[in-house]
């Protein structure tokens, strides 16, 4: 009897494993982050290709208040790459490519090009210089360039260590692959994407971006100040293979799921994804490993995951960011799996300009790091760090603030001259020098 009782619990876990407990008080969740505008999003959770959980929070056109549905596009950001990885073993299957090439048999003028192989850039171990972290990023986001110009730009990129010394996340690596793709086939990222994967998968809503098309169902992107504020809205053209798909949450899922169903790529190309960081991640949560990729461009975040064991798929995409994303997914992963999880408290208190005065001025953690400043505008207080974007914190006690994008709290004790951060892992306690 007691063997028929384990069982029993085991085949309830698996069963409770696999949809949302909960739904009234996950949504009692989200809803918080809509009415205290902390996020604007939507999210999309399919078990085995069947919806078990969607919501939508805040809007995809907040001054027309458009809320978004299933054919509202965002900008997937760096999720681009998992599809870019797609094409390229798809190119090694078909014999075009091989994991050895050495990048110098396509563009020999890049740093090391002899010595770096697609593997490498698979998988970020090139060593070739982000772009990210160079100057060519302020160029190219504003301008639009053809692929020579590109190019050009990455020739002059410097080496910051040899191949496979270790792993460095390269924006780099994935634009170069794109150009061998287009160089291997004598076709387009755009034709390439739309061959092999969203007219064999029937992703009506899934193409390649570049300006926002008001009249292509595209959600814009929002930052907060003083309210939800439009955010600049760059062309994405530059980012080819990189970050440069636009796509809902049910076809992103729709992709993950036949990419784990080998629809896409052989299973030995699809282990060497999973296992080698080469296109995807691998993210543990409890005793599930899920395997996806994030994306972050010009106002837009997206998390997009696929747990095997069940056959669940998981997308939510941001357009109104103030808060981590991987912190807002949780939540429906602690729901998924039967974890305990509370309707997050974001009542704020309003304090008047006097009683804020109290707290403006510079504090200092040791005499190595920069100031932290803070200081009052309409009557809200901020703070910010040497050339760091400013923030907005909002008082939860007379004392006590928080900022809710990284769970950071703030707790100022004016009459011993300090202020106390708390993060999600350190404390740090500082004075204050002003």
């Amino acid at each position: 009897m007691k063997n028929y009782y384990l069982l029993f619990l085991l085949f309830c876990q698996q069963i409770f494993a696999q949809t949302i407990h909960n739904k009234s008080k996950l949504d009692s969740v989200y809803d918080a982050f809509g009415t205290y505008d902390k996020a604007m999003f939507r999210i999309k959770v399919q078990k085995d290709g069947k919806d078990i959980y969607e919501k939508n929070v805040g809007f995809a056109d907040l001054e027309n208040e458009t809320v978004p549905d299933d054919n509202t596009k965002y900008r997937i950001g760096s999720v681009t790459k998992t599809f870019t990885a797609v094409l390229i073993f798809k190119a090694i299957e078909e014999g075009k490519l091989k994991q050895t090439d050495k990048l110098s048999k396509f563009f020999p003028r890049v740093k090391n090009a002899d010595i770096i192989q697609i593997s490498n850039l698979l998988n970020h171990t090139s060593g070739i210089r982000n772009y990210y972290q160079s100057k060519i990023f302020d160029e190219i986001m504003y301008k639009k360039y053809p692929k020579d110009t590109l190019l050009e730009m990455i020739y002059k990129l410097p080496s910051d260590f040899p191949p496979d010394y270790k792993f460095s996340y390269s924006n780099t690596g994935y634009a170069l692959l794109g150009f061998i793709l287009e160089k291997v086939y004598g076709k387009t990222y755009a034709e390439l994407l739309n061959e092999n994967i969203t007219e064999p998968l029937n992703l009506k809503n899934t193409d390649v971006g570049n300006l926002i098309d008001d009249k292509n169902n595209e959600a814009k992107s929002y930052k907060y100040y003083n309210g939800w504020q439009k955010d600049g809205h760059l062309g994405i053209h530059n980012f080819a293979s990189v970050g440069n798909i636009i796509s809902t949450p049910s076809e992103i899922n729709t992709f993950y799921k036949a990419l784990f169903d080998g629809k896409l790529v052989s299973e030995k190309s699809l282990t060497q994804m999973k296992n080698l960081q080469k296109g995807l991640f691998r993210y543990p949560y409890e005793s599930k490993n899920m395997y996806g990729h994030t994306g972050s461009i010009f106002g837009y975040l997206t998390y997009a995951l696929y747990i095997p064991e069940d056959k669940i798929a998981i997308c939510i995409t941001e357009n109104g960011v103030r808060y981590d994303i991987g912190d807002i997914l949780e939540y429906v992963l602690n729901d998924l799996y039967n974890d305990k999880y509370e309707v997050p408290d974001f009542k704020r208190i309003k304090l008047s300009n006097h009683e804020l005065q109290q707290f403006v001025g510079k504090y200092q953690y040791n005499s190595d790091s920069k100031d932290l400043n803070v200081y009052i505008i309409n009557d809200k207080l901020y703070l910010q760090q040497g050339d760091s974007p400013e923030i907005l914190i909002e008082a939860k006690e007379k004392n006590k603030f928080v900022y809710d994008t990284n769970k950071v709290e703030l707790l100022f004790s004016p009459e011993k001259k300090k202020m106390t951060m708390t993060t999600k892992r350190n404390t740090y306690v500082y004075k204050k020098v002003d």
